[in-house]
């Protein structure tokens, strides 16, 4: 049964020296065999970008020849918009111009097939020029895709860890290592990490700079882990595509091309173990858990946190209390507090306490932690029910003027960088599991709340006993 080959996809990118002006759909264009693509343009099999020729060659039009590429686009077709108040002559060399720039910078990024045709939309284009998109779209429609060449070796199995171009086509976030992203790949969806930025190209000379993460239109190239292995053998030129999109709102953050599997994805593997969570929690008699109190800086987590792990251990609990500033004089001493850094910190914390959990241990976390996706991530580490996020919250003039580490006092001072409720946001839960707001209630009747969530939930024997705060003594 012969099958019909899918259309080719068309993405049209309009750079900034062409913005302004009415820019119609290229749609009444495209010849059959090819059709719009449905999502970014850094989707599509064949990108158009639409410039216009009074720059020799602007950076945008760079930016997004180095995004295409790094997408995994193999053609690219630069459509030059007239310049109407020149003189033929002046405008046929301003477009020779452009021409011979993009020829150039195309060439050093080794696409399939790159061309610069007069834009069909101009209005002062004759009718040769209206035909020329149109007819390199209908011959790259015409061409097949690829055959399998033949194998010499053996295919290479699945890995969970590979190198890759990316490009960072989010307008409002960053591509952050160390955060959790759906990754969409060869047909299949899962859960990925960037675990390293090697380095960022510049996009005007592809020279190579250090860099810890990519923001809106950069390219780089990065390691990547994937929750399960994936399959990184395809056949067709585009089987190492993919995008990564936000697990929180599902916005499209980056896309990439896989370059290569890596060998520690295919040689690390899980070791069975004879003696399970299930058993190490009933040697302690409780269910573990993770009890999750995130806020602001002088909301009072520490404070709640600390009477609830006393009332546990004095009626018999096995605990264990992770604090945010206790764990940074160990574990995440070498951690500061950019973006990167407070990510990689609540993974870290995150792995801990799924250690814990799984050694039958209730533990409790106190961390501003003030992304969503990093909280989201170690909820995702644990079975369900496992994870109580606890939002400790009061008015930020209130642990202003508690600031019982003078942090808010250096921040405003501008001592403290990236000091969150300041200069760095705070994302609150959308969903939490208790709210305890510390202007309401006692310390110890907050903790209380928390204590009876537990046994509501099953998670501890509820019984009579003197009152918190007594018990915590």
């Amino acid at each position: 049964m012969v099958t019909e080959p899918r259309p080719k996809t068309v993405g049209l990118y309009e750079a900034e020296s062409a913005r302004g002006g009415s820019s119609p759909s290229l749609a009444q264009d495209y010849p059959p065999g090819t059709t719009s693509v449905a999502g970014s343009p850094f989707s599509a099999d064949i990108l158009v970008i639409r410039a216009g020729a009074a720059v020799a060659l602007s950076a945008d039009v760079r930016r997004a020849a180095s995004i295409a590429r790094a997408t995994g686009i193999r053609h690219l077709v630069l459509a030059v918009r007239g310049e109407p108040q020149l003189p033929e002559s002046a405008a046929q060399a301003a477009f020779e111009a452009k021409r011979t720039a993009f020829e150039a910078f195309a060439r050093r990024l080794d696409f399939t097939t790159s061309v610069v045709v007069p834009d069909p939309s101009d209005a002062f284009a004759d009718d040769w020029h209206r035909q020329t998109l149109g007819a390199h779209l209908a011959q790259l429609a015409l061409e097949e895709r690829p055959s399998p060449s033949p194998r010499t070796a053996e295919p290479l199995p699945p890995s969970e860890r590979f190198a890759a171009h990316v490009a960072c086509l989010s307008t409002d976030a960053q591509l952050l290592p160390g955060r959790e992203y759906r990754l969409r790949l060869a047909g299949q969806e899962l859960i990925a990490t960037v675990t390293a930025i090697k380095y960022r190209l510049d996009v005007e000379t592809l020279q190579r700079h250090p860099a810890r993460t990519l923001a809106t239109g950069e390219v780089g190239v990065c390691t990547i882990a994937t929750e399960t292995p994936v399959s990184l053998d395809g056949d067709s030129d585009d089987s190492g595509r993919f995008e990564m999109h936000s697990l929180t709102t599902g916005a499209l953050i980056a896309a990439g091309n896989v370059d290569f599997a890596l060998r520690r994805g295919m040689n690390v593997h899980w070791q069975p173990l004879s003696v399970t969570k299930t058993l190490r929690a009933s040697l302690k008699e409780q269910r573990p858990c993770v009890l999750w109190f995130t806020g602001l800086s002088g909301a009072g987590k520490s404070t709640v946190a600390n009477l609830v792990e006393g009332w546990l251990a004095m009626h018999g609990c096995h605990t264990y209390l992770l604090d945010g500033d206790n764990i940074r004089h160990g574990l995440n001493k070498d951690l500061g507090f950019t973006a990167v850094d407070r990510v990689e910190n609540i993974r870290r914390v995150g792995e801990v306490a799924r250690l814990f959990v799984d050694a039958g241990v209730i533990v409790l976390c106190s961390f501003i932690s003030p992304f969503r996706a990093e909280r989201a991530a170690v909820r995702g580490l644990l079975d369900p029910g496992e994870f109580i996020e606890v939002h400790v919250t009061a008015p930020l003039a209130v642990c202003e003027q508690r600031d019982p580490k003078g942090l808010y006092a250096k921040s405003r001072a501008g001592q403290l960088p990236n000091f969150t409720g300041i200069d760095s946001p705070y994302e609150a839960p959308e969903h939490p599991d208790l709210v305890l707001d510390t202007t309401s209630a006692p310390a110890e009747e907050l903790a209380q709340r928390v204590v009876s969530l537990l046994a509501a939930r099953g998670l501890i024997i509820s019984s009579e006993t003197e009152p918190i705060g007594i018990a915590a003594r």
